[in-house]
Parts: structure tokens; sequence; C-alpha cells
């Protein structure tokens, strides 16, 4: 016969419910937010100054469904880059023009 006090009982309890938690939340969220809300709570408790990023991360995770933001964000910068040095002399010209008809 095994014999629990009250104490480890109410903590057996809790860390039930704790593992409950963790798995709707990653049934429900998937593995990478559930990464993200581990590493947000370490950051939390270590580095309080990484709470906003992560959060930011987490957001973006959240609507795109992964990691794949990351990805999107670069090549988008490479894409921007090169069209913007081309793009700035044409509309350089446009205002230019507008403001001489002025």
């Amino acid at each position: 016969m095994i014999i629990l006090n009250m104490k480890t009982l109410v903590r057996l309890f809790f860390i039930f419910l704790g593992t409950v938690a963790v798995f709707v939340f990653y049934k429900t969220y998937g593995l990478s937010m559930l990464f993200l809300l581990i590493v947000g709570l370490l950051a939390l408790k270590f580095v309080p100054v990484l709470v906003l990023p992560i959060a930011i991360i987490a957001i973006m995770v959240h609507f795109t469904g992964d990691f794949s933001f990351i990805a999107d964000s670069i090549v988008a910068i490479f894409l921007v880059i090169p069209c913007s040095m081309i793009a700035y002399p044409v509309f350089e010209r446009l205002v230019n023009s507008i403001q001489k008809k002025k």
C-alpha cells in the first residue's frame, strides 16, 4: 500500500495539470510555438530584456505557421534593396517634374 501525504498529493496534481496544459498547448499550436513558449518563459526568468523580441517572433510564427517568415524576410530585404536603388532615380525625376509644373 502506498501512503502519500497531502503535500505530495497536491504537488502531483499540479504537475499533472501542468503536463496536461503543455500537451494541450502542443496539440493546439504546434511544436514551434511550444518551443517559443519555453524560451520565452526562460527569458522572462533569466534575461527579461529578450522577452519583447521573443514575443514578436512568436507572433510572426503564429501568423505564418512556422519559422519560414525569417527566410521570407531575408528574401524580401534582398529584393527590396536593388529595387529601391532602381526606383529611387525614377521617383526623383517624377517629383522634380511635378515640382517644376507647380
